[in-house]
């Protein structure tokens, strides 16, 4: 029966699209400061587009509904972007949205969906905390992860 738990585990996640770039980081498990969670990739093909998500892990006791970010986005071409993103990890009933653990739950964010990228280069996505409290406890760490959309025929 635990033979069947796991193919069933490695069926249900090795199916589905494999993305061009994913990495996932730890935060520090005595809580999130001011440090932040870097992610490089460099980009040889910018004729397709792209996806771009956020996976956040987070704590089923994490004292929060949501989590603000202060995300920056380093091109290879131009200036960095800075832009702040506000996630709700919960509902208005204190339900978590994301799929849940008894201990922990993972959220998707899609980023940027359905783009390309200006240039080819080394693009670096730097995310930090952007809340109240100095060091955040709950977020057990975030994955970057990239994919390449398959085009469509306009025929």
């Amino acid at each position: 029966m635990k033979y069947l738990a796991i193919l069933s585990l490695l069926f249900f996640y090795g199916c589905g699209p494999t993305p061009e770039y994913a990495e996932n980081r730890p935060t520090n498990p005595d809580g999130w400061a001011e440090e932040s969670v870097v992610f490089d990739i460099t980009i040889d093909d910018v004729n397709p587009k792209y996806e771009l998500q956020l996976l956040i892990d987070h704590t089923t006791t994490y004292r929060y509904e949501n989590i603000y970010f202060k995300i920056k986005t380093t091109f290879p071409d131009r200036e960095p972007r800075e832009e702040q993103l506000s996630v709700n990890l919960a509902n208005k009933k204190g339900q978590w949205q994301g799929k849940c653990s008894a201990e922990s739950c993972t959220i998707k964010v899609y980023l940027l969906e359905s783009f390309k990228f200006p240039a080819a280069g080394e693009y670096s996505f730097s995310l930090r905390q952007y809340t109240r409290e100095e060091t955040l406890a709950g977020i057990n760490g975030l994955e970057l992860k990239l994919f390449k959309l398959e085009e469509e025929n306009d025929g």
